[in-house]
């Protein structure tokens, strides 16, 4: 069987084995992102932070009564204040716990705002104790505005805890989405009904008429109460069938809007003309707080109904769940046999062969290139690779003579065949380099030119074997004495030339007298143990601003042929002279 045919067959059973997994893939991927798993311990947080918030504002009741009455504080509002207290407390802490469990939401701002609500609820409450504690006649407006304004500032925090909270539910569960709208607008209006409540304590301690402030602010909460009833009332029409929902949707308007909003309604009315209500906010607490509860309740009920729902999405997911497992196991067995199949017949061969062609590539000759076993196109690749690592062999012995030959050439051009130090036209290549770079850059750069005094006599004398061990002395004991960065080369028969680069007239003159001395105190052991020490004379010149390479090399030259006139084995710098006067 070509390897081409049983490619196709094995695409075809891989195509049709996880069409049917991609599709139950997809199928859990859509349910789950419908129904998510993390629906139902998102709502309990949510159902936390409700009633967290719910306490909150419910001890705005005893902390308004306590302040409208006198002091001290008779015992069963003092027991229902620190009752009420107690209860917020509770509902925080259990909300903070539940949020801090969470890895995902421990560093949320959900949670940081709880930390503020609970921060905050002690100077509020201190503010709330320090009017209650006052003689009646001694609490101001100020005061008392101050302390109710100090307990309702903390709630648009658990209104933002409530908001994040829903949000992450719908996050999990779209389906949610009306639900938790209509959960949401009961939990506000339970608190704007609280905070409409709570504007009429400091008239009703006063005695006095609502400002026009005070008026606008009522108005302003009893338009959003209108608006969420209206809201609530379209939310819950899907629940109409359900007599627990109808009963609750009725509750709220018999016991609130008859009940207690006419109240208000009321107390507002006297609040518009004169300042005596008649009522206390002790009786306000007793008569208004109470016909909240069936806001709460609906609530309630809401959050149960979610919670229902949100159980059978993530029972339903489970359910779709364990099918796709047990249809990818099935298709992991599968497909570990196809794969067994395909390792053996077409996998292990090409990335064998992938890797012997990358190590041929990277001339990796050594490599064994294995014999092919089935008659097929990756037997025929294997007896290909073969005939490829023979040629690329051949090729790269070829090559590697050729680079031989080359090196060895431009070693032989570019260097003095005797010393081993640079040829002429070596250092003049590498000299002009410098010399750009210096004039480019405003950097100095300086020539020495020297000559070993009386060569011709050592030739004479000695031979020209001695002549030959001398020059290659010199070079040596000059190169040891300098910098990486300079280089020597030789000028032509004694004569030797050195480019110091970063280096002026000064400095080149102080290398060129260490040089010669050093060249002064060598001695140089030439053929039969003969003992010889020579001397040379420097000519230094530094480059000047324009100046070419010969132009520099002939005013050194100049100061070279100075210093022989002058006696030899001496340095001379050279001047701007062109010729020797």
């Amino acid at each position: 069987m070509s390897l081409n045919r049983l490619f196709r067959l094995i695409s075809i059973a891989l195509l049709t084995l996880f069409l049917a997994f991609a599709l139950a893939l997809v199928w859990m991927e859509w349910n789950t992102y419908r129904s998510g798993a993390n629906s139902v311990p998102a709502l309990r947080k949510l159902r936390l932070a409700l009633l967290a918030m719910e306490k909150i504002s419910a001890e705005r009741g005893p902390a308004n009564a306590a302040m409208g009455a006198g002091a001290p504080l008779a015992a069963p509002l003092q027991a229902r204040l620190a009752n009420a207290r107690t209860q917020s407390d509770a509902a925080l802490s259990q909300l903070r716990t539940a949020l801090e469990a969470d890895p995902r939401l421990r560093q949320s701002w959900a949670l940081d705002k709880v930390r503020l609500v609970q921060q905050g609820l002690g100077p509020a409450r201190a503010n709330v104790d320090r009017v209650a504690h006052l003689a009646p006649q001694d609490r101001s407006d100020v005061l008392v505005v101050a302390a109710v304004s100090s307990m309702v500032d903390l709630l648009p925090l658990m209104v933002r805890v409530v908001s994040d909270l829903s949000n992450e539910a719908d996050r999990a569960d779209p389906l949610l989405r009306d639900g938790l709208s209509a959960v949401r607008a009961v939990a506000s209006l339970r608190e704007y009904a609280g905070q409409v409540g709570s504007r009429f304590v400091a008239p009703l301690i006063a005695h006095r008429q609502l400002t026009q402030d005070e008026v606008i602010e009522i108005g302003r909460l009893y338009g959003r109460i209108e608006l969420l009833r209206t809201f609530i009332a379209g939310q819950v029409a899907s629940y109409s069938r359900d007599p627990a929902f109808a009963s609750a949707v009725d509750r709220v308007e018999k016991e609130y809007f008859d009940s207690g909003f006419q109240f208000l309604d009321f107390l507002l009315q006297i609040g518009l003309k004169a300042g005596e209500y008649g009522v206390t906010p002790d009786d306000l607490l007793k008569f208004y707080v109470p016909q909240m509860a069936s806001i709460t309740d609906l609530r309630d009920l809401l959050m149960s109904d979610l919670l229902e729902q949100a159980e059978r999405h993530s029972t339903r997911a489970r359910d779709l769940l364990i099918l796709v497992v047990s249809l990818t196991l099935l298709a992991c067995l599968f497909f570990q046999m196809l794969m067994v199949l395909i390792a053996r017949r077409v996998v292990r061969p090409l990335v064998q062969a992938t890797d012997l062609v990358a190590g041929l590539v990277e001339g990796k000759l050594e490599q064994e290139i294995p014999q092919a076993r089935h008659q097929d196109e990756i037997g025929a690749m294997m007896r290909a690779l073969h005939v490829l690592k023979q040629r690329m062999g051949e090729r790269n012995s070829l090559a590697r003579e050729r680079e031989a030959l080359i090196t060895q050439l431009q070693a032989s051009s570019n260097t003095d065949f005797l010393t081993g130090v640079l040829n002429r036209r070596a250092f003049y290549t590498h000299a002009d380099q410098q010399l750009g770079v210096a004039r480019r850059y405003g950097r100095a750069v300086s020539v020495v030119l020297f000559d070993i005094d009386h060569f011709k006599r050592i030739n004479d004398t000695y031979g020209h074997q001695a002549g030959d061990a001398i020059l290659i002395g010199v070079s040596q004991c000059v190169a040891q004495s300098l910098r990486k960065v300079d280089v020597l080369a030789r000028y032509g028969g004694e004569e030797f030339i050195i480019l110091l680069p970063e280096s002026d007239l000064v400095q080149a003159a102080a290398v060129a007298e260490k040089l010669r001395a050093a060249l002064q105190a060598r001695v140089f052991e030439v053929e039969q143990e003969r003992r010889i020490t020579v001397t040379a004379s420097f000519g230094v010149a530094a480059l000047t601003a324009g100046e070419a390479l010969d132009r520099l090399t002939k005013r050194a030259d100049i100061a070279l042929y100075r210093a022989k006139r002058l006696g030899r084995n001496r340095v001379e710098l050279a001047g701007e002279e062109l010729e020797e006067p």
